[in-house]
């Protein structure tokens, strides 16, 4: 009998020895406030106590997540907000288990901070990516720790700088992502990967994550409460306020 547990707004389902932690707020496409993020945080930590082999991070409805919500003024909760997903992507980063993202939905701006602090990310083939940022007078600042080491130079410098959106084969293709699969490949995809991850010992699968994700860990704790500031302080500007109100009015 799997277990479930319902925390709105993320939920942890446990199957088979596989934890599935979902973003669960589809209403506004699963955008990353206080709330969401401690949820994350705290379902991640739950599926590592009850014996998870490794996590599936998913989005419920139509976007797996549109990023740091925008529709937050409040200083204070923005400034917590963009701490709380450094230190989500860091937990991913050092969780003793490996973390899938799948993608069924679109990820922007922030949510690509927890897909490319995923060891995997698989997305369906109609899926998009866009890094949104540049266009609000905002800079993905502190999800830059982990998106700049998965791709070359020049595809970050296009990606920061244009906000192109790209789709799914492309961003597998400069290593945004793995895999792009067909919508009926997914399942099957996504559980070949768990599968060959059910026969690591899990004390081995502990050893070796750090050696790929140490160096990445060790940028955030000597530089992470600067990229912090950098964002709030982007966020909190009044080009930024006023270019986020132009946005949300269209």
């Amino acid at each position: 009998m799997p277990l479930i547990s319902s925390d709105p707004p993320a939920s942890l389902r446990i199957d088979a020895g596989i934890a599935h932690v979902a973003l669960a707020r589809a209403e506004n496409r699963n955008a990353l406030t206080v709330e969401m993020l401690t949820s994350v945080s705290a379902q991640l930590d739950a599926a590592v106590q009850a014996g998870a082999r490794a996590v599936v991070l998913s989005g419920e409805g139509p976007a797996f997540c549109a990023g740091l919500d925008l529709r937050e003024e409040d200083p204070d909760r923005l400034r917590r907000s963009i701490e709380l997903l450094l230190a989500v992507m860091r937990q991913i980063l050092t969780l003793p288990v490996p973390v899938v993202a799948r993608l069924d939905g679109p990820a922007r701006a922030g949510g690509l901070g927890l897909v490319t602090a995923a060891d995997f990310a698989i997305a369906r083939t109609d899926v998009d990516f866009s890094f949104t940022e540049v266009r609000l007078g905002l800079a993905p600042a502190a999800i830059s720790v982990c998106v700049l080491p998965r791709l070359r130079s020049r595809d970050a410098t296009r990606l920061f700088l244009t906000a192109e959106r790209i789709d799914a084969q492309r961003a597998a293709q400069i290593g945004l992502i793995d895999e792009a699969v067909d919508a009926s490949d997914m399942d099957s995809r996504v559980d070949a990967t768990l599968a060959a991850l059910r026969v690591a010992h899990p004390q081995g699968m502990a050893a070796t994550k750090p050696l790929i994700t140490a160096g990445i860990v060790r940028e955030i704790d000597a530089n992470g409460a600067d990229l912090v500031a950098t964002s709030f302080t982007l966020f909190t500007s009044p080009a930024a306020r006023e270019a986020i109100a132009a946005a949300r009015r269209r």
